[in-house]
């Protein structure tokens, strides 16, 4: 059985960014596939302290020293085979409250017992904004690299200066 776990950033009870994820989650449902969601909505998460708690005194059961929302989190995310994550664009960024989930799972990575857990997970960020060039790339490339684990598929488009005409990607230059 394939384990995919959305991950939510949203702090807005059925927002847009929660409805994306929600489609994005049914695009992969199919025999053999179990899918689930954690969405920060009507959650207590803390920051990471960067204490390194996790490097030192971590055991299977205990992921972190702070005790909250993210105990739910945590082995969700140790058994999952794939991660979706999304947030809102929040000026020109994710979420807060994501950029704090995403900075908790270090615990998972870097922790005692759980050393190396994002090592072989694979994923897909999503970024959900009101207009262009609002801060959808940041998003995405906050997602990629504080979720611990380089292998995100992100998408991105390119225009020719905002006019909604799509650049092929053959012609864009790196």
């Amino acid at each position: 059985m394939i384990k995919v776990l959305g991950i939510c950033g949203s702090p807005v009870k059925e927002s847009n960014t929660e409805l994306i994820m929600r489609e994005a989650l049914k695009s992969v449902e199919q025999e053999g596939v179990q899918t689930d969601i954690f969405t920060v909505q009507g959650k207590r998460i803390e920051d990471c302290r960067h204490c390194n708690w996790c490097m030192g005194k971590q055991d299977e059961g205990n992921f972190c020293a702070a005790k909250d929302d993210m105990e739910e989190l945590y082995p969700k995310v140790v058994e999952a085979d794939a991660l979706m994550v999304a947030s809102p664009v929040y000026l020109a960024r994710m979420s807060g409250h994501l950029a704090s989930v995403l900075d908790r799972l270090r615990c998972i990575h870097y922790g005692k017992h759980h050393a190396g857990g994002m090592k072989h997970k694979v994923g897909a960020a999503i970024a959900v904004s009101w207009f262009r060039n609002s801060g959808i790339e940041t998003t995405l490339t906050s997602i990629h690299w504080g979720g611990h684990y380089p292998p995100l598929a992100e998408q991105g488009l390119q225009a020719s200066q905002g006019s909604g005409i799509l650049i092929p990607k053959t012609s864009i230059r790196y």
